[in-house]
């Protein structure tokens, strides 16, 4: 068969031959794609939806077993290697399909599974990946929908692209021909106005409210980062001089009502399957209003996953943490089992300072920072409740975090006859709902535009706008509403014993 001579599978001239051939440059061009994705939006692509499966499965004890057996140093790489082997079965998969999908799909029928098929796998997977499908989350202004289907669109248009230039069999011509082709051609027109609309109308609702959201949040001067340089957030310690430990010498000891002690070097620590996610602090002592608060991008091993690892028997009850300076700290078991924590090693990217508890630390979002230890070297599983530092001299036991707002902006930002402020509202994991600004004392109440948390971890930053003259003062009240519904409390109470509650309530200066 000559080169280059359409064929009666429909190859024309300049395409290649083998649909090996064209499903490995598809794979090729959508793995460029993914990691445009990677680098430049923070998109958490299929290849790493794939690595997070795996490393499920296998479970991390196997991991771990894994890590423990290669030679050498070559253990604390061996997640980047699993990276990359599941990039490879990506780029296979994608290959080996392509023959099979140019057999089985006539050309008249590539419109409607190649927009219709991944999108309703994107929907499938919308509830194992929360709000936040495929990684695109709400921090990047990316409504989630928008999101699946800006990846099915992807794969869409590369799955029909390799059906057609495969040359899969044309339907055979008959008397009907022509009134079957008319068909097929104004179903595929039907099927591209509606995906085409409804892409559109998606595209359009969430580029409106970003940049409706972005605009409000960039006038107002004074608002914190989303996420709290690792120089800017809050340091409370009990100590005159914090310890310096000794990354070769720290280990992480795991004992007590368990299967199989562990004893973790920070290499075995940096070796297992990690989690990246941003995550907010606040200590039990912060007055209303007080800055005793941050929110950084945590990176660490879920502590579920060492828990699991170790095998926690029957009449545990609690968990102990003691760290390197002698503080100790206990939550229950049903606690620590949640999904959300972590044992961290870097913040922001980085390894952690010294003020921050290097080498690793504990993270258990939801209650007060005082649970999550610094400078951890010992984790203790016991059958009763123990006592910790703080609360041997009198703060809260269970150091649940109460719902909490702030204004940022004493000094509002006037703009076009307008006056705009601003600040931060959390509620532990039970997430902020809404935030409502009073500026006549209480008897009124203004909702405020919110900038979505990240994750369920994280705070939320609110801005406000209004007609106001151009110069005076308003005296501010700002309330929370949290994900169950539940109102901000007003009555005002001092950090000890249980935390601070009540409104926060700033003179703001027009002009």
């Amino acid at each position: 068969m000559a080169v280059g001579k359409t064929t009666g599978n429909g190859h024309g001239r300049g395409w290649p031959r083998s649909p090996l051939t064209i499903g490995a440059a598809a794979a090729v061009v959508s793995g460029a794609a993914m990691v445009l994705a990677r680098l430049y939006a923070s998109a958490r692509t299929p290849v790493d939806m794939l690595f997070d499966l795996t490393g499920h499965l296998l479970g991390v004890p196997a991991v771990f077993n894994v890590i423990h057996a290669l030679p050498g140093d070559l253990g604390q790489y061996a997640k980047y290697v699993l990276f990359v082997v599941m990039a490879l079965v990506y780029l296979a998969l994608w290959t080996v399909a392509a023959p099979s999908l140019a057999r089985l799909t006539r050309p008249w029928r590539v419109v409607l599974p190649a927009l219709l098929t991944p999108a309703l796998v994107g929907l499938v997977l919308l509830p194992l990946e929360g709000l936040a499908p495929f990684g695109l989350s709400t921090s990047n202004y990316f409504y989630p929908p928008l999101a699946t289907h800006l990846w099915a669109m992807l794969f869409g248009a590369l799955y029909g692209l390799v059906l057609l230039a495969a040359g899969a069999p044309a339907p055979a011509a008959g008397h009907d021909a022509g009134r079957r082709d008319a068909l097929d051609k104004a179903a595929r027109g039907l099927v591209l106005m509606v995906a085409g609309a409804g892409v559109l109308r998606l595209a359009a609702g969430a580029l409106a409210r970003a940049a409706a959201l972005q605009g409000l949040l960039a006038k107002i001067k004074g608002l914190p980062t989303v996420v709290t340089s690792v120089k800017d957030h809050y340091v409370v310690s009990k100590n005159f001089v914090d310890p310096k430990v000794d990354e070769g010498r720290w280990r992480l000891k795991i004992h007590g009502l368990v299967e199989h002690t562990l004893d973790l070097k920070l290499a075995d620590l940096k070796a297992l399957p990690s989690l990246s996610r941003t995550s907010t602090l606040i200590c039990i002592s912060n007055e209303v209003g007080g800055h005793l608060v941050g929110n950084s991008t945590w990176t660490g091993v879920l502590l579920k996953d060492l828990l699991d690892m170790v095998g926690v028997k029957p009449g545990a009850s609690h968990m102990i943490m003691r760290a390197a300076d002698n503080y100790s700290d206990a939550v229950p078991l049903d606690v620590a089992q949640r999904d959300g924590n972590l044992v961290a090693y870097l913040q922001d990217g980085e390894p952690l300072v010294r003020a921050h508890g290097f080498p690793a630390r504990m993270l258990i979002p939801g209650l007060y920072g005082m649970k999550s230890v610094k400078w951890l070297v010992d984790i203790e599983l016991v059958e009763r409740p123990y006592t910790g530092y703080w609360e041997e001299r009198g703060w809260s036991q269970t150091a649940v975090v109460h719902t909490m707002s702030r204004i940022d902006t004493p000094l509002a930002t006037t703009v076009d006859g307008g006056a705009a402020i601003g600040g931060i509202a959390f509620a532990g994991l039970r997430g902020v709902k809404a935030v409502q600004v009073s500026l006549d004392g209480g008897q009124t109440w203004r909702p405020a535009t919110l900038r979505p948390a990240d994750n369920p971890y994280s705070w939320t930053l609110w801005g406000l706008e209004w007609n106001a003259p151009r110069t005076g003062e308003v005296d501010a009240l700002v309330r929370a509403v949290d994900g169950d519904g539940k109102v901000q409390t007003s009555a005002r109470r001092q950090p000890l014993p249980d935390g601070a509650t009540g409104y926060d309530e700033v003179r703001v200066k027009l002009g």
